[in-house]
C-alpha cells in the first residue's frame, strides 16, 4: 500500500519544550517518576476492580452478564481511545493531555466510590477509561522525550513498564486490607489519593512537549476510534452472548467496514494519525505482535489464576493477592533490568527468549489441580513473570526507538493499542474457553459422580450464573464440589495451553524478523524514502 505523494516538508524541527523545564539529569528522572505514577494508576484500577467484583455483584444484585461490564467498560474506552490520545498529546501538548487523564482517573474513581447503582459504577469506569487512554501513550512519550541517550531511554522505558506490575500487584493487597474493615467502595479511594499527588507534581516536574508540525486528523481519529471500539465491544460481548449473537456479528461486521475505511483514508492522508508505512517493516510489525501476544497471555492467565484461587480454593481477595505476588514481583524485577539485558543481547534474543520462557511458565501451571499445594503453583507464575518482564518493556522500547522523535506519540499510541487489544483478547478468549469448556466438563464430571439429573442441571445453571446451587445433603454436596473443582481446572488447563501455544507461535516471526538491534529512526511522513518491506524502518547503522 502506498501513500499519495506530498510536497517535501521543511527540515523537521525538534519537539517544542519549555526552556525552563527542559534541562538536567535530575529533572528527567523526576519526570520519569511522575510518568510512572500515572502508569501505575491505569493498571491499579484493573486488579482493584477484579478484587471486588464478587462483592459488587452481591451488593448491587446484578447478573453475571451485566457484571462483566463493570471491568470491561474501562478496558473498552482505553483500547478505543489510546491511539487517538497519542495524537492529542502530539498536537495539544503531552503533559497537558497526561494531566487531564490523571484528573479524569481521579474523578472516575471518586464517582465509583460514591456509586450506588450498576449504571453509575459503569459510568465511573468509563470515565476512568478515558483518563487511562490519555495517560498511557502520553506518559510513554514524556519518558522517551526526556531521555535522548538510547541506552538511558531503553532503561527508562523498562522502569516505566515495570510500574504496571506494581499497580497490578499492590491493588489486590491494599483492596484486601480495606475490605477487612470497609465496603467495596473504599477500594476506589486509593486512586483518588494517587491522582491528587500526580496532579500536583506534573506541572512542577514534567516538561511540556508537542509535535510542532502535527495537525489533527479528525477523520482518522473517528475511524480509528470506531474501528477499535467495535472490535473491543465484539470481543467482550462474545464472552457472554456467544459469537453468533446478532449484536456480536453486527459489531464484527462494522469493525471490518470501519477498518477498511480507516486503512484507505490513512494511506492517502498527508499527515495520518497512524503512518501505515511503519508496518512495511517486518521488524516493527513483529514487535507489535509481541506486544499483543504477551499481554494476551499475561492478563488472560492472571485472570484464570484469580478465578482459581477465589472459586476453587475459596480464598479472600487479600489471600489471592498474596498468592499472585510471584507473578508480579518476578515481572517487576526483570522489567527493571530489561534495558541492560537488551543492551547486551539485542532485541531479537531478548524478545525470543522472553516468549519461550513465558510459554514454559504457562506450561508449568498445567500441574495445578483442585487440591494442589501452593508449592506446585508458584514456580509457573514466577517463570511466566520472568518471561513477561523480558517482553513488555523491551517490545515497547523497540517500537519507540524505531521512529523519529517527532513520531513518538504515534508509536506510543500504536504499541499501547496493540497491548490493550492483547489484554482484551486474552481475558475474553481465555475467559470464554473457561466458561464453555467448564460447562461441557461439568456435565461429564457430574455424571461420573452419579449426581442425579435434576440436581446436575441445577448445579450447571448455578455454575453458569455464579449463584449458589442451594442446600444439598453432605455426601452429595461433597461429590458436587469435587466435580465442579475438577471441571474448572480441566477447562483452565485448556486456556493455559492456548496461551502457551500463542507465545511459542509468536516466537517464530520474532526470531525471523526482529532485528538484533533497532536502528536509527525512519523519516517522518513525507520526509524521505520509506524502507522496503522486510527491512528495518531506519538507516543501517545501529543506535546501540
Amino acid at each position: 500500500m502506498s501513500l499519495a505523494p506530498s510536497p517535501p516538508p521543511a527540515a523537521p524541527r525538534p519537539d517544542r519544550a519549555s526552556p525552563s523545564e527542559a534541562g538536567g539529569s535530575r529533572n528527567r528522572w523526576l519526570s520519569l517518576a511522575v510518568a510512572c505514577l500515572g502508569m501505575m494508576m491505569t493498571f491499579f484500577n484493573i486488579t482493584a476492580t477484579i478484587s471486588v467484583l464478587a462483592l459488587i455483584q452481591a451488593d448491587l444484585h446484578v447478573s453475571t452478564s451485566s457484571l462483566i461490564w463493570v471491568s470491561s467498560a474501562y478496558t473498552l474506552l482505553v483500547a478505543s481511545l489510546v491511539l487517538s490520545a497519542g495524537t492529542f498529546g502530539d498536537v495539544f501538548g503531552r503533559r497537558k493531555v497526561f494531566l487531564i487523564g490523571i484528573v479524569l482517573i481521579g474523578a472516575g474513581s471518586l464517582l465509583a466510590f460514591l456509586s450506588g447503582s450498576l449504571g453509575v459504577l459503569i459510568t465511573a469506569q468509563a470515565v476512568m477509561g478515558i483518563g487511562g487512554a490519555l495517560v498511557l501513550p502520553n506518559s510513554l512519550s514524556l519518558v522517551t522525550g526526556a531521555f535522548s541517550d538510547p541506552h538511558e531511554r531503553t532503561e527508562a522505558v523498562s522502569i516505566w513498564a515495570g510500574c504496571s506490575g506494581i499497580g497490578l500487584a499492590v491493588a489486590p493487597l491494599l483492596a484486601g486490607v480495606l475490605l477487612l474493615h470497609f465496603s467495596w467502595h473504599s477500594v476506589y479511594l486509593l486512586n483518588v489519593g494517587i491522582a491528587l499527588v500526580a496532579a500536583v507534581l506534573t506541572p512542577v516536574l514534567v516538561a511540556e512537549s508537542r509535535h510542532p508540525d502535527r495537525a489533527l486528523d479528525p477523520v482518522g481519529l473517528i475511524l480509528g476510534t470506531v474501528t477499535i471500539g467495535l472490535l473491543t465491544f465484539a470481543v467482550i460481548e462474545s464472552g457472554g452472548a456467544g459469537y453468533t449473537d446478532a449484536r456480536v456479528v453486527g459489531a464484527f461486521a462494522g469493525f471490518l467496514v470501519a477498518l477498511g475505511m480507516f486503512l484507505w483514508f490513512e494511506a492517502r492522508h498527508h499527515d495520518p494519525m497512524l503512518d501505515l508505512r511503519l508496518f512495511r517493516s517486518a521488524s516493527f510489525s513483529a514487535v507489535m505482535a509481541v506486544a499483543a501476544g504477551v499481554m494476551f497471555a499475561f492478563t488472560g492467565v492472571a485472570l484464570l489464576l484469580v478465578l482459581y484461587f477465589e472459586k476453587v480454593r475459596a480464598l479472600s481477595a487479600l489471600d489471592t493477592g498474596w498468592r499472585l505476588l510471584p507473578l508480579f514481583v518476578s515481572y517487576i524485577a526483570v522489567s527493571s533490568v530489561a534495558g541492560r539485558i537488551v543492551r547486551r543481547t539485542g532485541f531479537r534474543t531478548t524478545l525470543t527468549g522472553g516468549l519461550l520462557i513465558a510459554g514454559a511458565g504457562v506450561l508449568l501451571l498445567l500441574i495445578e489441580g483442585p487440591d494442589s499445594s501452593y508449592h506446585a503453583i508458584w514456580p509457573g507464575m514466577t517463570v511466566l513473570g520472568l518471561g513477561s518482564g523480558l517482553l513488555i518493556a523491551p517490545s515497547t522500547a523497540a517500537a519507540m526507538i524505531s521512529v523519529p522523535h517527532t513520531q513518538t506519540g504515534m508509536a506510543s499510541g500504536a504499541v499501547n493499542m496493540f497491548r490493550q487489544l492483547g489484554s482484551v483478547l486474552g481475558t475474553s478468549i481465555l475467559g470464554t474457553i473457561l466458561t464453555t469448556r467448564m460447562d461441557t466438563n461439568l456435565a461429564d464430571r457430574l455424571r461420573d459422580a452419579r449426581v442425579p439429573g435434576p440436581v446436575a442441571d441445577t448445579v450447571r445453571e448455578a455454575a453458569s450464573d455464579g449463584t449458589p446451587a442451594g442446600t444439598l445433603p453432605p455426601d452429595l454436596a461433597a461429590r458436587v464440589t469435587k466435580a465442579v473443582a475438577h471441571a474448572f481446572t480441566d477447562a483452565q488447563h485448556t486456556g493455559f495451553l492456548v496461551a502457551a501455544l500463542l507465545l511459542f507461535a509468536t516466537a517464530v516471526p520474532t526470531v525471523l524478523f526482529v532485528r538484533k538491534r533497532q536502528a536509527a529512526a525512519p523519516p517522518a511522513p513525507g520526509g524521505g524514502a520509506v524502507p522496503p518491506a522486510g527491512t528495518a524502518p531506519a538507516a543501517r547503522h545501529s543506535r546501540h
